[in-house]
């Protein structure tokens, strides 16, 4: 009876302790994987769950904002020829880079990745502004006596 008694005492013990080694493995493993507890962490995985990148507080900005002002088709290619994949609509604005033969290739605003391969598309540089447009949609409203 008294080894009775001790096994299930010590069957106890080693349940806790595998509960405890199951929870330090997972919570290790989960810093690991999401970039807080090591340098492996996964950039897709911790974007998918709205965290920010390690990198991001000290990331240099890149590209330039710019503002449409007429409606402008975002192309595929540096082309007018080539598909168009989007519009922008006068007050828009894209972050642009890789400036060549007069076309700009544009991403989101908030965009955090730089690399042409995720650009949105291609628009042509002189329909992007640096300002952005008079705001025309305002009625003018007269108040008569």
């Amino acid at each position: 009876m008294h080894v009775a008694k001790h096994r299930a005492a010590s069957g106890t013990r080693f349940a806790e302790v595998r509960i405890f080694l199951g929870v330090f493995m997972i919570a290790a493993i989960t810093t690991t994987v999401l970039g807080m507890g090591g340098p492996l962490g996964i950039p897709g995985l911790r974007e998918s769950l709205g965290l920010e990148p390690l990198a991001d507080s000290a990331q240099v900005e890149w590209g330039e904002i710019r503002w449409v002002h007429a409606v402008s088709r975002i192309r595929a290619a540096r082309s007018t020829k080539s598909a168009v994949v989007g519009r922008l609509e006068p007050g828009d604005s894209v972050r642009v880079d890789y400036a060549q033969a007069g076309w700009y290739a544009v991403f989101p605003p908030q965009s955090a990745v730089r690399g042409e391969s995720a650009a949105v598309g291609y628009v042509y540089g002189d329909l992007l502004k640096k300002e952005p447009p008079p705001d025309v949609h305002v009625p003018l409203v007269r108040i008569l006596p």
